[in-house]
């Protein structure tokens, strides 16, 4: 994604992915030259006295002509792309069509051009097609005899390592180099070899790349990058999945395969492609939907590219898409059987039980953090008595249990690069039952936010409401029909209850020594806490403006539910 701060890692070389295929492709484009160059010396020395001699003027033009021709048949053919070095079958057969295909048109020029004389044409193509072919033929050879162990192969490999970037270690002959971990990055990481747990998934090419993507908290993300041997480029997505968030890893992936397999074909977002607008899993090579081992749990699914994400919306258009998007996905997982589904977090976003948490957190005060934390336990105190209001409805009955996604960030949603429209919902871990009002406060938490999840400086921190209305209007426009009347008459107090609900969640990890979100930097975790108050103190001010924007888009809409805005503003009383 684009906005992501990635950390790619890095080869044996220190070089990076597209160092390592700018190097490849200007290797093969000056060995073509040269080669070109060596032909022509061989047609000037074997043909001196031809009845058609070149031109001393005409030399420079035709090796020019001839140099623009070969090189252009290499980019039609896909040959600077494909940058296995001349390692496999595939390789040969691309360079020699390339090569022939050339040399075709060149002859063709040759009768239409007086200047480029037709027999030193024919004895140029002819020697450069063979010398295409020995050259190659002999490559193989040598890197095969390179292999040997003896003083002077392990000279000669050295040379073809550091000179063509060549992977002697590559299950293709001639290979390009893959990349591996920098040791400092493997030592704080408890993965010894990302590769080598990719290898065991079922995916096409051989690993060119593997890029950390700095985004999400919880479970580790990295793009795989392959090439296969026709030259394509094929990009994934790998997790490292957190089994401290995750225990019951069977039951996370059952609940994974069973979404991804419904909304597909189902579930359809202006800017999808063929991929469909979820990640789909690619099996390990045994079958499995994960990979379990000694470094941990793995799965690899589907990469999106020419994507974005974003943190806070860069638009109001944007926020509406964004609504209209996760209102289809709750609309379309209606159909679900809700026994189906498991429950991966007990809950989860059961704001009272999240605040007993809290309380035992602070109890315990496992890393004495508490005593510089009294202003922001005593604000979450004082509204206590609320926190309840989805979760006794949910309890009693009185609005519906549904499949929900459960964490409707709003960099959960993929843009498409150039028409801006959702590609696909991605994160998808932690669906199961709950109510849509979560999905909908969740979105308005970290979309109507003016600034960033961990800001340091609250005065810049607010509800925008003219992004809450355009939010609401889209979710509601998606997913209105099929919510209850109780359903939609707690939906002002959605955005009040999720935000307390996650101010309070990183304050208890801040307390209880960060051991759930992943942080970058110190006290992060006490920095998202002071944001989501900040926020939550916001939204209680502009209560009754967010009421009447509700009963506004309820009224346009066809939804004939009426607010009680004195009785929402009492409920909400801070005490």
């Amino acid at each position: 994604m684009q906005n992501s701060a990635e950390n790619t890692l890095k080869n044996n070389n220190a070089a990076s992915p597209k160092g390592i295929r700018k190097t490849n492709r200007m290797l093969l484009w000056v060995y073509d030259i040269l080669v070109l160059i060596v032909v022509w010396l061989f047609v000037l020395v074997l043909h001196p006295s031809s009845s058609e001699p070149f031109p001393t003027g005409s030399l420079f033009l035709c090796l020019i002509v001839a140099s623009v021709l070969y090189s252009a048949s290499r980019f039609f053919f896909n040959v600077y792309k494909q940058i296995l070095r001349y390692g496999s079958v595939s390789a040969y057969a691309r360079e020699i069509a390339a090569t022939v295909s050339a040399s075709a048109v060149y002859v063709l020029i040759s009768r239409l051009f007086s200047g480029i004389p037709f027999i030193s044409t024919l004895s140029f193509c002819g020697f450069y097609v063979g010398l295409c072919l020995l050259f190659r033929i002999a490559y193989f050879y040598i890197y095969r005899f390179a292999q040997q162990d003896t003083p002077f192969c392990r000279k000669l490999k050295l040379f073809i390592t550091y000179f063509g970037m060549v992977d002697f270690d590559s299950g293709n002959e001639g290979g390009v180099m893959r990349l591996v971990l920098e040791p400092s990055i493997i030592n704080q990481s408890p993965i010894n070899d990302i590769q080598n747990v990719v290898e065991k998934f079922a995916i096409r090419g051989d690993v060119t790349a593997i890029t950390q993507i700095n985004t999400g908290y919880i479970n580790r993300t990295y793009r795989v990058e392959t090439i296969s041997e026709t030259g394509h480029v094929h990009k994934y997505t790998l997790q490292r999945i957190n089994t401290n968030v995750f225990p019951d890893v069977d039951a996370l992936m059952d609940n994974f395969r069973l979404t991804t397999t419904h909304l597909q074909g189902r579930l359809s977002l202006p800017g999808s492609r063929k991929d469909g607008s979820v990640q789909t899993l690619r099996p390990t090579k045994d079958g499995r939907a994960f990979l379990k081992d000694d470094s941990g749990c793995w799965r690899i699914m589907t990469y999106f590219d020419d994507v974005y994400s974003l943190d806070i919306p860069d638009s109001p258009q944007t926020f509406y898409n964004a609504g209209k998007a996760f209102g289809k996905f709750v609309k379309e997982m209606a159909d679900v059987d809700i026994d189906d589904v498991k429950t991966v977090i007990p809950n989860f976003h059961n704001t009272v039980s999240r605040y007993r948490d809290l309380e035992k957190v602070i109890a315990k005060d496992p890393k004495g953090r508490a005593k510089d934390v009294q202003n922001e336990i005593a604000f979450v105190r004082t509204r206590a008595r609320n926190f309840g209001i989805i979760t006794d409805a949910l309890e009693k009955g009185t609005i519906p249990t549904r499949i929900c996604h459960n964490d409707c960030n709003l960099n959960n949603i993929l843009f498409d690069n150039d028409s801006h429209l959702p590609v696909a919902i991605i994160d998808l871990d932690t669906v199961m039952p709950s109510s849509p009002l979560y999905d909908y406060g969740d979105s308005m938490r970290i979309g109507t936010n003016t600034a960033k999840d961990d800001e340091k400086d609250l005065s810049k921190v607010s509800c925008d409401l003219n992004l809450y209305e355009h939010y609401a209007r889209g979710y509601l426009e998606s997913c209105g029909s099929m919510l209850t009347e109780n359903e939609l008459k707690l939906l002002p107090f959605a955005s009040l209850i999720i935000t307390s609900e996650d101010g309070i969640r990183f304050l208890m990890d801040h307390i209880d020594g960060d051991t759930y979100y992943n942080i970058y930097y110190p006290g992060q975790n006490l920095d998202r806490s002071r944001t989501q108050l900040a926020l939550l103190r916001d939204m209680e001010k502009k209560l009754p403006q967010i009421v009447d924007i509700l009963q506004k888009i309820y009224r346009e809409l066809g939804l004939t539910v009426r607010l009680d805005k004195e009785a929402i503003i009492s409920k909400w009383a801070v005490g």
